[in-house]
Formats: structure tokens, C-alpha cells, sequence
């Protein structure tokens, strides 16, 4: 029965690439069926934090690109930088939003946010969401 969890680990990986997949939604039905609460929670918390770690580098890489094929202006990165030393760690704990959270992640591989703090933060913050939406999910279905 866990082994039919890899599809929950898939979708939440998805869900946090800039791919739209709604992982609370398949997160909570796995929950309806019966599932194992910790196994669900387990999974779909590493799936979705190495998704969001897929974007990080995603945004490392995409420097080296900009700066080698668009010719990425040094002013440019100096301007990002400047933004991400005022406010990029704090926006990183607006990275677990939907939509929103997604290229929060790549800028901050852009702006080559230290891995420790982006790992503290939106991991953070991702665990907490589907902790979140499992105690939603246990007061709805109590009687």
C-alpha cells in the first residue's frame, strides 16, 4: 500500500517545480483513502522540498547561462543582489505560497542565497503547510 505513495512524492515534487500540480489536493486525497498520515506527510514533504531545491539550482544555472549567452549586465546582478540582501531571505518565507512561492525559489538560486538559510526557510515552510493542511484535514473528518 506505501508503495503507491511514490505518486504523491512525484506530485509534490512537480507541484513545487513551476509546474501547476495541486499536491494539497492529491495530499489530502491520499489522506480520504485511508493512508498513512505520517507516510503522507513524510513523502510529500521530500518530494515537494526537493522540487524546491531542483529550482535553486535551476536559478544557479540560469545565472551562468544569462551571463554567458544574454549577456547578462553586471549591473543587473549587482541590482538583484542588492534586492536579495534586503529582502530575499525574508520573502523566502513566502516560498511555500501557491504560485508565488515557485520563482521565489529560482531568484533565490539567482542570487545565490546561502543553501543553509534557503534549506531553513522553505523547507520550513513547506513542511509546515502540509502539517497545516493535515490538521485541517483531522478536524474535518472528526465527528
Amino acid at each position: 500500500m506505501e508503495t503507491e505513495l511514490i505518486f504523491l512524492g512525484i506530485a509534490a515534487f512537480l507541484a513545487a517545480t513551476l509546474i501547476p500540480v495541486s499536491s494539497e489536493i492529491i495530499f489530502t486525497g491520499y489522506l480520504a483513502l485511508g493512508y498513512s498520515k505520517i507516510y503522507c506527510l513524510i513523502i510529500a514533504s521530500l518530494g515537494n522540498c526537493l522540487g524546491t531545491s531542483v529550482n535553486y539550482v535551476i536559478g544557479m544555472a540560469g545565472l551562468i547561462a544569462a551571463r554567458k549567452y544574454l549577456r547578462f549586465a553586471p549591473s543587473t546582478e549587482s541590482k538583484l543582489q542588492t534586492l536579495n540582501q534586503r529582502y530575499g531571505t525574508w520573502a523566502l518565507l513566502f516560498a511555500w505560497v501557491p504560485v508565488v512561492g515557485d520563482p521565489l525559489t529560482v531568484l533565490a538560486g539567482v542570487t545565490r542565497t546561502r543553501w543553509w538559510k534557503f534549506v531553513l526557510i522553505v523547507f520550513g515552510g513547506r513542511i509546515v503547510r502540509y502539517l497545516f493542511i493535515l490538521y485541517l484535514f483531522q478536524e474535518s473528518s472528526s465527528p
